[in-house]
């Protein structure tokens, strides 16, 4: 499709990223430069997503942009390497610090950049959620116990229900202690009398530059009292609560990473003796898993882990529930103490496989300064962005051999773990496609099988269609988005065969299940029309909609968002193109509803551009007046019609079968 931009509007939309979103942000001991998420009031607006730098980068990769715009294409590549330097590529920057909201024991709020701890400490309650902008299940530090030997007679005692007093606790370096005491009786001596055995305290504390939490657990015993076989147990939870359970168990010990089998019964006794960490995984798409980290420093008094599950509904499996790591304590004399440490890293995005780098993490927290633990929400937006820099950078002959193979091996190392990880939305595995479709055009080189990995991944999108030929996860909501991410891929790999096919190549023959599929993704898209602005202001506009059926009745999903409409743009223009070229070959009736989809995008999106002195700002949806970062480059790609140029370069492999 032509472009829908004279060039100095395209420049007065990359000029809005450079003037206004452009910030600074410090990532270890390196300055580096990213897109804050926007300039309206709202509480994630100095948020540098890795995926509003990712978008950007795919923009500025365009040969016809680099003259102008190098300069900030190379400093968002820098940032998007840095996120990735290691096996985790990080959702965001997230600036050193912790916010006191609330010191009420009993209504506490404590916020850092990539948490938001809320709770009881009357009641031993402390529950951790993401920060703003963020999905994730929440994560419950409760459910403690202490068991001891006094006087002959064996105890456990639930350490919330005998909390004495608890406290919110600034420290002079910044950091937040959450702490709740506990004082514990029992019968003990020759006569049986009921006394004061022991204060137990556990300590949470929340530091400004590390993602972790740390647990002390103190116990101190009483004069003239004596204590043995004692246990200490610290405990997650109401896990079952999530989402989607977490049915990926991985124990780190002496070196080695060890899979734990799925418990089927109540309790389940996970480990024995000590051990170096243990990773709880949800077993939802990594951009969406909550994990949560456990560490031992306290290792050589580590006894057992455990773990209760709790029914689920009839016929299905067991779900974690209740996790319970005890230590034990030989014995402690009169007026003696003991301590107990744990760390604990919650990571909301979570990569499997990835289980020894968080063990790591966990040891030494030093690769996580500046940025948020979690895993990129979009990790296809960044592999794209990251592989259409690599494309165009080697040929145009632009960056050095140097900088090109750094790229090249931040892609290789991101790619097939991600690939490898529970299946992704369909946008996100649309997006990782259509880097791999970029990077099989590059010169061959020792490294991942492209081609392998493409035909593999395409396996797994086709299989994300629904009779009624939306693109959708099991369970989820329809998305436009998504949906139009992937008739954008299937388009383009559908073109790539074409061509392949119409020079008589024999080592490349279209697919029929790419022309099947976009033509079956047309049906759920329907010209509606969407309600915007409000009050007497408010007006009825065509927009297209997207429909998937359900249980109960069928959900739709509109353009109000103007991401969603610019990735709906995008992908029917270059369905546009394959019908032109004869690569997927449309009855009239279906053309002439795919053209009049296409030019509703482009009128609501029209309709969306603010202009001021030398610059264009993309408004965020039908009813804002402002706009962010990601949406500013989706929408610019929309209209600069980048697919083109990637198709332009020949394939370096054969297309995948």
């Amino acid at each position: 499709m032509p472009e829908m931009l004279r060039p100095p509007e395209r420049d007065s939309l990359i000029a809005f990223l450079e003037r206004n979103l452009l910030q600074d942000v410090r990532l270890g001991d390196q300055d580096h430069q990213a897109l804050r998420e926007t300039l309206a009031d709202r509480p994630t607006a100095g948020a540098a997503w890795t995926e509003a730098a990712a978008r950007a980068v795919e923009l500025l990769a365009l040969p016809k942009l680099r003259h102008r715009w190098s300069a900030l294409a190379d400093r968002l590549t820098d940032f998007l390497l840095a996120m990735g330097e290691g096996p985790i590529l990080h959702r965001q920057a997230a600036t050193p610090g912790c916010r006191i909201d609330s010191t009420d024991p009993q209504d506490f709020r404590v916020s850092t950049a990539a948490y938001e701890f809320t709770g009881d400490l009357t009641r031993g309650l402390l529950r951790q959620r993401p920060a703003a902008g963020v999905e994730g299940a929440e994560v419950v530090h409760t459910g403690h116990l202490v068991e001891f030997t006094s006087g002959g007679a064996n105890h456990c005692l639930d350490v919330e229900d005998s909390t004495s007093h608890a406290g919110v606790s600034p420290q002079p370096d910044g950091s937040v202690v959450l702490f709740h005491e506990s004082l514990f009786s029992a019968r003990a001596g020759l006569m049986r009398r009921t006394r004061f055995v022991a204060r137990l305290r556990y300590e949470y504390t929340v530091r400004p530059d590390d993602p972790r939490v740390q647990l002390r657990v103190m116990l101190k015993t009483a004069p003239k009292v004596a204590l043995r076989d004692i246990r200490l147990t610290t405990a997650l939870d109401e896990m079952s609560a999530a989402t989607t359970p977490f049915g990926h168990l991985v124990l780190s010990a002496g070196g080695r990473t060890l899979p734990l089998s799925q418990p089927q019964d109540e309790l389940t006794t996970l480990h024995l003796g000590r051990a170096d960490a243990l990773s709880l995984t949800e077993t939802a798409a990594a951009p969406l898993a909550t994990g949560v980290h456990l560490g031992f420093p306290s290792a050589d008094r580590l006894m057992s882990i455990k773990l209760v599950s709790k029914a689920g509904d009839a016929g299905s499996t067991r779900r974690p529930h209740w996790l319970l790591t005890r230590y034990r304590i030989p014995q402690l004399g009169p007026g003696q103490s003991a301590t107990v440490e744990e760390e604990r890293l919650v990571t909301f995005g979570t990569l499997q496989g990835a289980e020894a780098t968080y063990a790591s993490l966990l040891r030494d927290p030093a690769p996580l300064r500046g940025r948020d633990p979690g895993l990129a929400r979009d990790i296809g937006a960044a592999l794209n962005g990251m592989a259409t820099q690599i494309l165009f950078s080697t040929t145009s002959g632009h960056g050095g051999e140097a900088r090109l193979a750094q790229m090249r091996q931040w892609y290789d190392r991101h790619a097939p773990a991600f690939l490898a990880a529970p299946p992704p939305r369909p946008r996100e595995l649309a997006f990782a496609l259509l880097s791999l479709d970029a990077m099989r055009r590059l010169p061959a080189a020792a490294g991942p099988d492209y081609a392998a990995l493409l035909a593999s991944g395409l396996n797994a999108l086709l299989a994300c269609q629904d009779a009624g030929g939306t693109f959708i996860e099991p369970g989820g909501a329809p998305d436009l988005g998504g949906h139009a991410a992937a008739i954008l891929l299937l388009s383009r790999l559908a073109i790539a065969q074409h061509a392949i096919a119409q020079h008589g190549d024999s080592q490349g023959s279209p697919d029929p299940r790419l022309a099947a599929a976009l033509r079956r993704a047309l049906l759920p898209l329907q010209l509606g029309s969407m309600w915007a602005g409000q009050g007497e202001a408010a007006r009825e506009l065509p927009s297209p909609i997207l429909h998937a059926a359900t249980t109960e009745g069928g959900t739709t999903d509109d353009g109000r968002l103007s991401s969603r409409l610019g990735l709906a743009m995008r992908g029917l223009g270059v369905l546009i193109l394959a019908t032109r070229a004869g690569a997927v070959p449309l009855e009239p009736a279906e053309r002439s509803h795919l053209e009049t989809l296409y030019d509703s995008c482009f009128r609501l999106l029209r309709g969306r551009l603010r202009s001021s002195p030398e610059q264009l700002e993309v408004l965020a949806d039908s009813d804002r007046a402002d706009g962010d970062a990601i949406t500013q480059s989706v929408v610019a790609l929309a209209l600069l019609a980048p697919d083109e140029a990637v198709l332009a370069l020949p394939l370096a492999v054969p297309q995948p079968a």
